[in-house]
């Protein structure tokens, strides 16, 4: 499965074949995992808020 903004051309030219077009398209639901024990390390602690603030402006 692929979005279809990274398949577009590829669809288009025939190189790739849609095989289900379902009514509803699947969610871009991201899902974003941490060990546990981590919670105070600045490093994951910095990373974690980058990651989230790019997944909520994109």
């Amino acid at each position: 499965m692929l979005p279809r903004s990274l398949c577009r051309e590829q669809l288009a030219s025939g190189g790739l074949a849609l095989l289900h077009d379902p009514d509803e398209p699947p969610l871009n639901t991201l899902f974003l995992v941490q060990r546990p024990g981590t919670e105070g390390n600045p490093d994951v602690a910095r990373v974690r808020d980058r990651l989230q603030l790019a997944a909520r402006t994109w």
